[in-house]
């Protein structure tokens, strides 16, 4: 196993790793893993749920060596001899594309050998610290992987020399000589059940919406482009008002795959009967909005940019999510009436809707019964055990065989 690639986004965690031999690591989406790290201790483990999409380990984006960043294949010039097309390989970092002109001298460009596929697994440590002052096991792992960064500022983009002495992403081992991490897994959990519906209601509670993750990912960026099943995706996260910004990385990962959604769909690589919509409950927010709109911007997170230059611009930003959560507007009780009109709706970024409030589930049950497309409906839900309670007597109370739909639960209490 190595370590490839650490980013932070306080107070979360996020570790890339890749298996030496992928096919030896056959993992779903919703699963988990047991981490070890040897340098802290050789018998603690601690259970991560993966992140990441089962696409992201076979198809993952490639990168430079150097730094880690996304590039993209750059064509040759149009005037360039034949011999030259024939073995042009040159690819650019995503953040100079929009510099690149024709005009501009091509000698900047990385070489093939410069880059390599960024294929990863990923999981999510929130990082505790003790009032007492004694280091946690996160706060160890996080100190540990900044002893071994090439440079201070993240994110960290570890790379090796492999026996021919050629530069490979991904470390093994840590300065001990030991591995950096030791992985046990992985291990099935409920939300891996998502796949066998043509429909799904993705839901998850707090620290529960990391399987969701990892579920959103692969069905907006990798099971729809294949034509796989779910066709149809109801996705609702709760989330306490003073949690918020522990999640940064999660709003990140929304507005990235809203945009890679609205590439496929601009490309016609998503089928018209793809349908996707994204409910962000937000619980106990402050009362009052500030009229300074600065205290509403995200420290951490940082926009995206086109891969190319024929794509459509994204409709919002990540910024502009994270705002809307930190001073939702819109009650949550009024959410029905509020997508009837979803052109006039101000709580709207495409396909997610951010609600001031609890979900009103019976609502949210009758809503999906009465537009579904399928007899089965799976709902995978990970969380607490009392949103589990309440969604296990919505299934029983909307399902019915005579009315040809079944809700079925599947879900994994935090």
């Amino acid at each position: 196993m190595v370590v490839s690639r650490v980013e932070w986004i306080a107070p979360v965690l996020a570790v890339h790793f890749r298996p030496i031999d992928k096919s030896l690591f056959d993992f779903e989406e919703g699963t988990y893993v047991m981490l070890n790290c040897p340098f802290i201790s050789q018998a603690e483990w601690h259970p991560f749920t993966i992140s990441s999409a089962r696409g992201d380990l076979f198809t993952g984006d490639r990168v430079s060596l150097e730094t880690g960043e996304k590039v993209i294949p750059i064509p040759p010039p149009t005037n360039a001899p034949n011999h030259i097309k024939k073995k042009w390989k040159k690819y650019c970092p995503v953040s100079l594309y929009s510099k690149l002109n024709n005009d501009q001298t091509y000698d900047t460009l990385l070489d093939h050998h410069e880059t390599a596929y960024h294929d990863f697994v990923s999981v999510h440590i929130k990082v505790h610290e003790r009032d007492d002052g004694t280091e946690t096991w996160t706060k160890k792992l996080k100190d540990y992987l900044e002893m071994m960064a090439p440079h201070r500022k993240y994110p960290f983009h570890f790379t090796r020399r492999d026996t021919r002495g050629e530069l490979q992403i991904g470390r093994q081992f840590g300065p001990d000589t030991k591995q950096i991490l030791r992985i046990d897994g992985p291990h099935a959990a409920p939300a891996m059940h998502y796949k066998h519906y043509g429909t799904v209601m993705l839901i998850g509670a707090g620290i529960g919406m990391t399987p969701c993750a990892s579920v959103l990912t692969a069905m907006l960026k990798y099971r729809w482009r294949l034509n796989f099943k779910p066709e149809i995706l109801h996705f609702y996260w709760v989330v306490a008002h003073p949690d918020v910004r522990a999640f940064e990385w999660f709003i990140h990962r929304i507005a990235e795959l809203e945009y890679e959604l609205l590439k496929q769909r601009h490309s016609g690589a998503v089928a018209p009967r793809n349908y996707a919509e994204i409910h962000i409950f937000v619980t106990r927010p402050p009362k009052d909005c500030p009229n300074d709109l600065s205290m509403r911007s995200a420290s951490t997170i940082t926009e995206f940019s086109n891969d190319a230059k024929s794509d459509p611009k994204p409709v919002f930003t990540a910024n502009q999510l994270f705002a809307e959560m930190l001073y939702p507007q819109t009650p949550a009780a009024n959410m029905t009436a509020a997508m009837e009109q979803p052109k006039h709706a101000t709580n709207r970024f495409q396909d997610t809707w951010i609600w001031n409030g609890r979900p009103v589930w019976s609502d949210i049950f009758s809503s999906v019964r009465n537009q579904r497309q399928h007899r089965d409906i799976g709902v995978c839900f990970c969380g607490t055990p009392f949103i589990g309670k309440d969604l296990a007597a919505m299934c029983k109370r909307f399902s019915s065989v005579d009315d040809d739909c079944i809700f079925t639960l599947h879900k994994e209490n935090f």
